[in-house]
């Protein structure tokens, strides 16, 4: 599908939300959120870095209605059959699960959570495959994580739990990185979260119809201002010859006149439902020119989607928005490439 093709759907289907329930709280003259976000799952390791995220996360559930749901994992120790490993009580997994219990009971009073209606919960095995268990069982709507933890060197050969929940999560997952400030300056505590500026990457696939559908009900929710971000990238293998190379500037004109005025056709198409909108179109990498852009131009969120890459070509490239996760120096939201929508019980919290 072209770029013409993409924004010609786009417009047909009135700008639906593709395999996404928008859902509209319901009441005469009341408030219509755009997204409601019932549930709100939370992993906590109890490093600084998941301690601020689930102070942001509590802001977000405050200001969505939402309920927060707290998880930990205790990952059993690894030990070998060969060699028997004694383990001191006080060491032990039951010991390990019962002092993060008493962890979470602490942290939910610190923050005023309660435990009735924010639960906490002790998981046991990969952190990875609990994450992703626990947010099945509770029809999460939301994993709010954050980019690191304890996790170390080992995080550069591995991969972190953020980069791989994010890869195979049953929602969204909202990755938590606070902006980069100069040193000397002190930060208020946060009463309120602001997204003025929400940048959505485009390269018109399917997905990220995906991430700009998701993205429109959270602007309007936060009042936010979007920005339609595409990047003209041109592979090398596309180069080819010495005859064909010298076509490349003429090649990358064409492309980034062609990507403006599809763009523009885009913003229009947005704007037209009374949103705030605006069009970029940058050319080469396009993880560099988002991750720059964001830097510049004070973005305070990012919404994209996941391509659902599989098998050797993701393990080796990876997927841009698992690159921009890394990268970025705000807060990242990815929508899966999979079929989100949900059938909702009467009363569901």
């Amino acid at each position: 599908m072209d770029m013409n093709q993409w924004v010609a759907r786009w417009e047909d289907e009135g700008g639906a939300v593709p395999e996404v329930e928008i859902r509209r709280k319901r009441g005469a003259g009341k408030a219509r959120p755009a997204i409601t976000l019932g549930r709100i799952l939370v992993p906590i390791d109890f490093s600084p870095e998941s301690l601020k995220t689930l102070r942001f996360a509590k802001l977000l559930a405050a200001q969505t209605g939402a309920r927060l749901h707290l998880t930990h994992v205790v990952s059993p120790p690894v030990t070998s059959s060969a060699r028997p490993v004694i383990i001191p009580p006080a060491f032990s997994e039951e010991a390990i699960a019962a002092s993060a219990r008493q962890r979470m009971k602490a942290l939910q009073a610190e923050l005023s959570l309660p435990a009735g209606s924010n639960p906490a919960t002790v998981r046991s095995g990969a952190p990875v495959e609990e994450i992703k268990e626990a947010a099945r069982k509770i029809d999460a709507d939301l994993i709010v994580m954050a980019t690191r933890g304890f996790t170390g060197l080992k995080r550069i050969f591995l991969g972190s739990t953020t980069e791989r929940v994010v890869r195979d999560a049953p929602c969204p997952v909202l990755v938590v990185r606070e902006k980069e400030d100069q040193p000397s300056k002190k930060r208020a505590p946060q009463t309120a979260l602001r997204f003025r500026k929400i940048l959505v990457p485009i390269d018109f696939s399917e997905c990220s119809r995906l991430g700009l559908g998701y993205a429109l009900g959270f602007a309007e929710d936060f009042g936010a201002r979007l920005v339609l971000f595409h990047s003209v990238f041109i592979h090398a293998y596309v180069l080819g010859d010495e005859y064909t190379a010298r076509e490349v500037p003429d090649l990358i004109a064409t492309q980034q006149d062609y990507a403006k005025d599809e763009m523009e056709k885009l913003r229009q198409s947005v704007s037209r439902k009374g949103r705030e909108v605006e069009s970029e179109v940058a050319f080469g990498s396009p993880v560099e020119q988002i991750t720059d852009y964001v830097t510049k131009e004070d973005v305070d969120l990012i919404i994209t989607s996941t391509h659902g890459r599989s098998g050797l070509r993701r393990v080796f490239i990876g997927s841009t928005a698992e690159h921009i996760v890394r990268h970025a120096s705000c807060p990242v939201l990815v929508v899966p490439n999979r079929p989100l929508r949900k059938k909702l019980s009467k009363g569901r919290r």
